[in-house]
């Protein structure tokens, strides 16, 4: 009985690892649960090469998007959670190389999350890849006529800016991670925020008066961009800039 006992341990805990940290340096083994204390989510790098993060039942909340890429996930010794291809190319990083990242935490809350120290770094509700509820868009850019919907994030092409119109009124352009880089200023006063036909971005209140404005009207601007560079930037007809926060990294 002890010998059947210890045999089925082996084989359960060939597929389920009850930890709440993966440390820098660590592989995730393919198919292996990584869950967090309560046991109601877990991450797992699947024999498909798409990297999941799951609550209980299966349904998944955020996924790298790498199924039939990924060969091998890593949580780097420098800090960088990255998923490589075959041939060793990167086909998913986290991009937190250098941020002195030291454990990736599988939270009871529902939420994937690299710290450094007591710092958060990148968390899978952040990413662009978060899937759930359709709030986020990983376009880079939105056209004229754009209205932020409060919570929704915008994120530059490679994921490690967005901004958001939060839902204390503030349009915020933020790092991967939430640290504001740039802002309206307009927390606790601002109702709605728009991209408007006329070109102009503009913050109103509950009253319908501008706080803020990029002071753009009618200069011929179609795009608003979220820049990889963290610069939010009004280009015109012609990709020509006409309005940045100067908020480059």
């Amino acid at each position: 009985m002890k010998k059947l006992l210890l045999a089925i341990c082996v084989v359960f805990g060939g597929v389920f690892l009850f930890a709440q940290n993966i440390y820098t340096g660590q592989n995730l083994e393919q198919n292996r649960k990584y869950w967090a204390s309560n046991r109601q989510y877990y991450v797992t790098f699947q024999n498909d090469g798409n990297l999941v993060f799951s609550d209980r039942s299966g349904s998944s909340l955020w996924d790298s998007r790498t199924s039939n890429k990924g060969s091998r996930a890593v949580f780097q010794d420098d800090g960088n959670l990255v998923v490589y291809g075959s041939g060793n190319n990167v086909v998913f990083s986290t991009n937190t190389s250098g941020r002195r990242g030291d454990k990736l935490t599988v939270q009871d809350d529902g939420n994937l999350v690299i710290y450094s120290g007591s710092n958060p770094l990148w968390s899978s509700k952040s990413s662009p890849y978060s899937n759930n509820n359709g709030s986020s868009s990983r376009s880079g850019s939105v056209n004229t006529g754009y209205q932020f919907n409060r919570g929704n994030k915008v994120f530059s092409s490679d994921g490690r800016f967005y901004i958001t119109f939060q839902r204390d009124g503030n349009l915020v352009l933020c790092r991967s991670n939430g640290d504001p880089i740039w802002s309206s200023r307009t927390d606790n006063k601002g109702s709605r925020a728009e991209f408007q036909n006329d070109g102009n971005l503009v913050v109103y209140d509950s009253y319908n008066r501008a706080l803020w404005s990029s002071n753009t009207v009618n200069r011929g601007a179609t795009k608003l961009t979220v820049q990889n560079d963290g610069n939010l930037v009004i280009y015109d007809r012609y990709s020509s800039p006409i309005w940045s926060s100067n908020s480059q990294q």
